[in-house]
């Protein structure tokens, strides 16, 4: 052992220095090192006078905070420099532009809009917009409008007046509109996802967008991350947790279900007729809609007595680029489904011939063996009528006679048959997407941000950025092409 009287006094600070366990005054502790073995504790037999420092008290241990993505605004919007000075008129020609219909918004522009808060009908102008809906019929359009609205310099609301009928009330964030009757109609847009200037009976749950840059700026906004307004939802659905809630294995819990759905009002029929009903309701909980579906669309009640080869329902009450539609001319019962296999998600319409009944429902499990099992509703007509809600077998992949595919809804002519004439799968593009393992492609639309794609397709943003090479802090661009990978 060296002993520090045979060396020097530097020589002996050094090696004090060097074994110390403490940091110096004014520097942090190093961190702990849980790879490495404890410290030698080093013993000196003689040590130079130093003078006592003062003890640094050392900071309480927090957890290191995981870095947050930071995503940039809606697609389309312009800078501030570009938005400022802009007129009414110049912003709702920006909207249409980024729309693109053949009839122009100012051709629906109505003479007046109501201030419900005022209680006021005003001329319509500079100041306030109100364009009607009346005559569109695909009603996922209308949020498309909303959306280039926004991203053009608007707070759009959809509303219902007994004067007006149903139209978008649009307010141009433009200076001074924060003092103006109508500041209230923009503090409640960026305040929640459920705040509401007025009755929501009048004011419809649209999807709302992420502020974009120029309205922050300008004090018109606040400062949100991009997804929060949108609530944007990229989990998977849990389609067989939403199914298993609406068991009713007696009649009266099956009544009880059709009221709660809000199907049973005293104006619409019995549960026996709720299939449609009862699949919206499944789709709604599992939370399977694309964003800005919601009941201003469609409700359990716009499932109703669907027929897609007549009226087009359910299908047509969604965008076309969001599913893929497969149509079978052949019966399901002897149908081999090996050549194309029902999967969780999948809404299964089934067409009937003499002495059935059309159905639709939605494949909401697979186990292991290869079992697929719906929750639906069922009529029973003998020995007694009644009308239970069940989790049923359709079909195994394995056993060709099992399942109620294979047998009751093939062959039962006293309870009815369905399937025998003809069916259809409707198929989710983002579930085929992860199906199929395969990459999509997805054209940037006005008002997207990457958690809005995101909730589009069921696949993590970050997902999204890594197969893209994106820099998440800039905007999309409106037309981009990304590619959305499948997940695992």
């Amino acid at each position: 052992m060296v002993r520090c009287g045979q060396r020097s006094f530097l020589f002996c600070f050094l090696i004090w220095l060097l074994t110390s366990c403490q940091p110096l005054p004014g520097q942090p502790a190093p961190p702990a090192r849980a790879d490495l073995p404890t410290p030698v504790e080093a013993t000196f037999t003689s040590a130079p006078t130093l003078t006592p420092q003062p003890t640094i008290p050392q900071p309480t241990p927090q957890p290191t905070p995981i870095p947050t993505t930071v995503y940039a605004g809606p697609a389309g919007c312009l800078t501030a420099a570009e938005q400022t000075g802009r007129s009414t008129a110049e912003m709702l020609a920006y909207a249409d532009q980024l729309l693109g219909w053949k009839q122009p918004l100012a051709r629906r522009l109505l003479p007046r809009a109501r201030n419900a808060l005022t209680g006021a009908y005003v001329l319509t102008g500079e100041d306030v917009l109100a364009l009607s809906t009346a005559d569109i019929q695909n009603r996922y359009l209308i949020q498309d409008a909303l959306n280039a609205l926004h991203v053009a310099g608007f707070v759009a609301w959809l509303r219902k007046d007994e004067k007006l009928g149903e139209h978008i009330l649009a307010v141009p964030l433009r200076p001074g509109v924060l003092d103006s009757p109508w500041s209230e109609y923009v503090r409640a847009y960026f305040a929640s996802s459920d705040t509401f200037p007025e009755d929501n009976a009048l004011v419809m749950g649209t999807l709302r967008l992420t502020p974009c840059e120029w309205m922050v700026q300008a004090g018109l906004a606040p400062r949100l991350p991009a997804g929060t307004l949108e609530e944007a939802d990229w989990s998977q659905p849990d389609f067989a947790t939403a199914a298993l809630a609406y068991l009713a294995p007696a009649p009266a819990e099956a009544d009880a279900v059709a009221h709660r759905i809000g199907w049973l009002d005293g104006r619409t029929e019995s549960p026996a007729l709720m299939c449609g009903p009862l699949a919206w309701a499944i789709l709604n909980d599992a939370r399977a809609f694309p964003p800005g579906y919601g009941g201003w669309v469609g409700t359990p009640k716009s499932f109703w007595l669907p027929k897609p080869s007549e009226n087009g329902r359910p299908w047509s009450l969604f965008p076309p680029d969001t599913y893929t539609l497969r149509h079978f001319d052949q019966p399901l019962g002897t149908f081999d489904l090996h050549t194309f296999p029902l999967e969780v998600g999948d809404l299964l319409y089934t067409y009937s011939g003499s002495n059935g009944f059309d159905h639709v429902l939605i494949v909401s499990e697979r186990d292991a063996r290869g079992n697929r099992f719906a929750v639906t509703n069922l009529v029973q007509v003998e020995p007694v009528k009644q009308v239970t809600i069940q989790r049923v077998l359709l079909y195994n992949d394995q056993d060709p006679t099992a399942g109620i595919l294979r047998n009751a809804w093939a062959r039962d002519l006293v309870n009815g048959r369905t399937g025998d004439k003809a069916f259809e799968v409707f198929r989710w593009n983002w579930r085929e997407k992860d199906l199929r393992q395969q990459a999509a492609q997805y054209r940037v639309k006005p008002g997207d941000t990457l958690p809005l794609v995101a909730a589009r397709w069921h696949t993590p943003p970050e997902a999204i950025v890594s197969a893209n090479r994106l820099d998440p802090s800039l905007p999309l661009k409106i037309g981009q092409e990304l590619t959305i990978p499948p997940n695992p």
